[in-house]
């Protein structure tokens, strides 16, 4: 330390490197420079990635939303009432026509059956005790035929008797005037023709005694034409004197009948205890346990038939007059692998709704695989008509402003120009420019909204 002050110490070689910079920067001075020249400054070009517009084979389509929707639904009711004993069927559960879903009690049932059987029985044997009844009526209604012919054989018989006494009568009478018999001779062929009129009155009330029911008059009081003697007139008049038996027979048959019904309708219900699947398809809903009371009026389960399914969607007015039925369709959705189902226009609505101004189309699917399930949302793509010849471009390449007008930039000598264009359908990430654009034209990828007409651009390779 110095008289003067305080001095730092220097570390040591700190000297040392001072001189050596000093005499540097000396060396290096304006006379030791070489004047250099300034860089030019380049323009500066928007780096952009382009494509050629090129000619596809497009088949014309409509694209739009729609919903899975089911075939046919079943709702399962039971047709008889009692308590729930068995289930077979859970919700989501693929069931065929006539599986068994559910079991109810059948106790009830079992004893209205046996009170059937019996009554079946009981009225069996009264239809056999009628139809003997009428089968010996009409043995009895041939007996009667029989005895009318007997009794007409016989009134015949006594006419002849009686007109023979009558001429034996006469003669015996003149010869009794003249003188030639005897009082008492005549007296004995008057008796004897006395007797024989007695005889043939007899036959005769015999005859019509047996005839009651049995005479033209009492057929057509039955209803029914006299026919001639002979078969026809024989089965009539057995007819009409057996219908009372006949009416006996057919009321045994008809109550025979109605209990055969009721224990065939007893039957059915104790058949019907085992409720089943009316269709083939999946269970979607099952709305009751174990140990509850179902009657007709209880919904047991429902059934959705998904072998086949609709994609439904609704069109606007506008675009229902190209589409028609039997025109082929695809159906996928984002959440399902990228193929999609293949399908057909099955139904158009001759209804538009008037608030919405759409009308529903559905598109039928077979789903053998369970693929589609009705609610699911999908995408659906109608084919209208054959593929043409379009100009396309990647849908990145268009630029829509809010007002719906459609624009691309193709690049020329290094610049963007800008082109309105005229956009159609969109397929596969590219989109069809119906007007404005020509194959081959070079067209910008993703273009910004800020970019310009006569920009200058750097293409990327």
């Amino acid at each position: 330390m110095s008289a003067g002050g305080l001095v730092p110490r220097l570390p040591s070689g700190f000297g040392r490197a001072a001189g050596v910079l000093a005499a540097t920067l000396f060396a290096a001075g304006p006379f030791a420079c070489s004047r250099r020249e300034p860089i030019p400054e380049r323009p500066y070009r928007e780096p952009v990635r382009v494509v050629q517009a090129e000619l596809r084979s497009l088949r014309p389509t409509l694209e739009s939303f729609g919903t899975i929707v089911y075939l046919n639904k079943a709702d399962v009711f039971p047709t008889t009432t009692g308590v729930i004993e068995s289930l077979s069927a859970e919700e989501g559960l693929r069931v065929r026509k006539g599986q068994v879903l559910a079991h109810l009690s059948k106790d009830k049932l079992l004893v209205s059956r046996e009170q059937f059987v019996a009554e079946v029985h009981s009225r069996e044997a009264l239809l056999s005790l009628a139809e003997e009844k009428l089968r010996e009526g009409r043995k009895g209604v041939e007996a009667r035929i029989l005895g009318i012919a007997k009794a007409e054989a016989e009134l015949a018989q006594r006419q002849a008797e009686f007109e023979n006494l009558s001429l034996v009568l006469a003669n015996k009478r003149r010869l009794h005037e003249a003188g030639g018999i005897a009082d008492g001779e005549l007296e004995g062929v008057r008796t004897r023709y006395v007797a024989a009129e007695t005889r043939l009155v007899q036959a005769d009330s015999d005859l019509r005694i047996q005839m009651i029911g049995f005479r033209d008059e009492d057929l057509r009081a039955a209803g029914l034409e006299a026919p001639p003697a002979g078969g026809p007139r024989h089965e009539a008049l057995v007819d009409i004197n057996t219908r009372m038996l006949a009416a006996e027979r057919a009321v045994a048959e008809a109550q025979l009948n109605a209990a055969r019904s009721e224990l065939r309708r007893v039957e059915m219900m104790v058949s019907e205890t085992a409720v089943r699947a009316p269709i083939d398809g999946i269970v979607g809903a099952r709305l009751l346990d174990l140990g509850e009371s179902a009657s007709p009026q209880t919904l047991l389960f429902t059934v959705f038939n998904t072998d086949t399914v609709f994609a439904q969607l609704e069109l606007s007015e506008a675009v229902l007059g190209r589409v028609a039925i039997g025109q082929e369709a695809e159906v996928y959705t984002d959440g399902l692998e990228a193929t999609p189902a293949s399908g057909k226009v099955a139904l158009i609505s001759p209804y538009v709704n008037p608030q919405s101004r759409t009308a529903r189309v559905r598109v039928r699917l077979a789903n053998p695989a369970g693929r589609w399930v009705p609610g699911m949302f999908v995408r659906v793509r109608l084919f209208l008509g054959d593929p043409e010849q379009q100009v396309v471009v990647p849908a990145g390449a268009l630029l829509v402003d809010p007002e719906e007008n459609a624009a691309v930039f193709v690049v020329r000598g290094g610049r963007v120009i800008r082109k309105a264009v005229v956009a159609g359908q969109k397929q596969d990430g590219w989109i069809a420019v119906r007007r404005g654009l020509e194959p081959g034209e070079t067209v910008v990828l993703d273009p910004s909204v800020s970019f310009r007409d006569g920009l200058e651009v750097e293409v990327l390779r």
